[in-house]
């Protein structure tokens, strides 16, 4: 063989392989870092988890740990698949920038000129949006307002036109609301203009030539692989169960992508090379710049762990949030769904990056590692990050506790439990079915069918229970009974009141 020609063929294969060989065995290495992440699956107990690290354009850190699935002994490794969840998110601004650089649109458009059935509950803000306000969450929709129309089994247009029927909380461009409807619209908005699916641009102008073959977009995409984490939720007796993965492909832009260490670290060193790698172009410098910029400033809520404080600063930008660290820009975005969280996190000064998956929900552990590895690279923080993250975790444990219910007698329901059943309606989620049977109530609604039981909680309020493994406590509702004594509203905080249009027996 010509020596040009072995020295090519010996380069691919020590590029591969300084893909998939350990960090211990490199030349640089995040010291301690395997050890702490084994220590903190202890401590929150997580089952399996994988770690990538990317500085200077290279991977020097990229390892599993643990097991796919709670008592099963096959290992977590470079691999293996999980949900992205909302890290999705940078993906679909991202794929938004690529028609940016095409000029097929700019960030500051308007919508509404691309994608004519985008409509908003505020006209003002229906005409006036553009792609940097859905993707900076400042269009005025509220935070998490309609992530139920996913579950129910709306389509993607469906849920679109639905979009119309959320009020805003506040005015347009006044406050952040981290609004996966949003995303779910400029997603559509691509594939409008893209004349494609949302699913198809991402594989064919972010995958594609970022070589993440493993990586999928839709729930079919990981069904194909063997080589996935089971999603872990905790049950109410505190032990560790299996609940399957999440469907999110209704509202596919906000979160349905999966992926592992080894392709993320092609998205870590494309965002950290300002949109190229292996000299493969895919965004424009100017692009990427932008997608890191600060937009819409928001207060950290707990969802945001240290090093991001009230000190730190926190602001979204298109696809990401923003802080700082140490005299460091940090852009980071965290992802969670049913059994499972997510975080990559990118320092570009320091051409620094980092993702962290967990088969577990509601755990820190993510962020506890990108803490430790933020702490290598920038220095230590003037207090015990460590500890913070831990109290914080204290904090969220309670707050998604499910509270037993008083002992003793509760005060009984104003009417005998089948005269609550019936339909109950409104425009943004459609017809909820409050059915009685064996002296119980539960209740289903959309295409889907999707419900869980209906508890009562005393006079004339109850809580919708949803189905196991949703990460949401019990919704509390009350019926509103009218002059002739019967169920006519059925009024719900989180999901707004419904009217009543039929009832049981009609």
């Amino acid at each position: 063989m010509p020596y040009r020609r072995y020295f090519l063929c010996f380069s691919v294969v020590m590029s591969a392989a300084l893909l998939l060989t350990p960090a211990s065995a490199r030349a640089e290495s995040v010291e301690g870092l395997s050890e702490f992440v084994q220590q903190a699956m202890k401590q929150y107990g997580v089952p399996g988890a994988a770690v990538v690290v990317v500085h200077d354009d290279k991977v020097v850190f990229l390892e599993g740990f643990g097991v796919r699935r709670h008592g099963s002994p096959q290992p977590v490794d470079q691999q293996t698949l999980f949900m992205m969840a909302s890290v999705t998110k940078t993906f679909t601004a991202a794929l938004v920038g690529t028609f940016v650089d095409e000029e097929k649109f700019g960030w500051d458009d308007h919508v509404i000129d691309h994608l004519p059935q985008f409509v908003l509950h505020d006209s003002y803000a229906a005409r006036m949006v553009t792609p940097r306000d859905l993707l900076a969450h400042r269009s005025g929709l509220p935070a998490f307002t309609g992530d139920l129309l996913e579950a129910l089994g709306y389509d993607r247009d469906e849920i679109l036109r639905r979009i119309r029927y959320i009020e805003p909380q506040w005015s347009f461009r006044e406050k952040a609301g981290y609004s996966n409807p949003g995303y779910l619209a400029a997603g559509m908005l691509a594939a409008r203009v893209g004349d494609a699916t949302w699913d198809d641009l991402v594989r064919e102008r972010l995958f594609k030539p970022l070589g993440m073959k493993s990586s999928g977009v839709s729930h079919r995409d990981w069904q194909s692989s063997t080589n996935f984490a089971a999603a872990h939720v905790v049950a109410p007796d505190g032990s560790l169960e299996v609940v399957p993965w999440d469907n999110h492909d209704p509202m596919g832009p906000a979160g349905s992508i999966t992926s592992n260490a080894v392709d993320m670290a092609q998205w870590l060193r494309m965002q950290l090379n300002e949109g190229e790698v292996d000299g493969r172009r895919v965004l424009s410098a100017e692009a990427v710049r932008e997608m890191h910029k600060p937009a819409m400033v928001e207060t950290p809520t707990f969802a945001e762990l240290p090093p991001i404080d009230q000190r730190s600063g926190f602001s979204y930008s298109m696809g990401w949030g923003v802080y700082h660290y140490n005299g460091f820009e940090i852009v980071e975005k965290g992802g969670a769904r049913a059994g499972m969280r997510s975080v990559a996190v990118l320092v570009p000064e320091k051409r620094l990056g980092v993702a962290v998956f967990a088969n577990r929900n509601l755990t820190v552990l993510p962020e506890a590692v990108r803490a430790f590895v933020l702490e290598h690279y920038l220095g230590r923080a003037s207090y015990d990050v460590q500890a913070r993250i831990q109290q914080a975790d204290e904090q969220i444990q309670k707050m998604f506790a499910v509270e037993p219910q008083p002992k003793g007698a509760r005060p009984k329901a104003s009417l005998p439990l089948a005269k609550y059943a019936g339909a109950y309606e409104n425009e943004l989620y459609g017809r909820f079915a409050i059915e009685h049977k064996a002296g119980k109530l539960s209740w289903r609604a959309g295409p889907a069918k999707y419900g869980a039981g209906v508890e009562h909680a005393g006079y004339d309020n109850f809580l919708l229970h949803f189905p196991k493994g949703r990460i949401a406590l019990p919704e509390p509702v009350s019926f509103l009974i009218d002059d002739q004594g019967r169920p006519s509203k059925m009024i719900s905080e989180t999901f707004g009141t419904f009217t009543r249009v039929a009832s049981e027996t009609e």
